[in-house]
């Protein structure tokens, strides 16, 4: 056997190899169902990503929950400075008389 002939050979194998590996993606992609009907098609060669949804709240929502966050931890700031406030004056008082 000749190189050429042996060259041409492999060629055939990896060709075949290539053609049942598109059918294996084929029959992956298409439901359990439709594999009769994608057969006869043949039109089947990429099924599209779903995109990601984001959680279904519409930006107007997702800024009202934002602000009514920043409105919550800006009174629980203020709560917490008083109380330091009040704890250094409490702490003061004693020392003074």
């Amino acid at each position: 056997m000749s190189t050429k002939q042996l060259l041409a050979e492999i060629e055939r194998g990896i060709n075949a190899l290539q053609k049942a590996r598109v059918l294996c993606l084929k029959g992956e992609a298409v439901a359990p169902k439709a594999k009769a009907t994608a057969a006869k098609t043949a039109k089947v060669t990429k099924v599209p990503a779903k995109k990601a949804v984001k959680g279904g709240m519409s930006d107007e929502v997702r800024a009202k929950i934002a602000a009514a966050q920043q409105k919550h931890w800006a009174k629980v700031r203020r709560e917490k400075n008083k109380a330091a406030k009040a704890a250094k004056v409490a702490l003061a008082v004693p020392a003074a008389v």
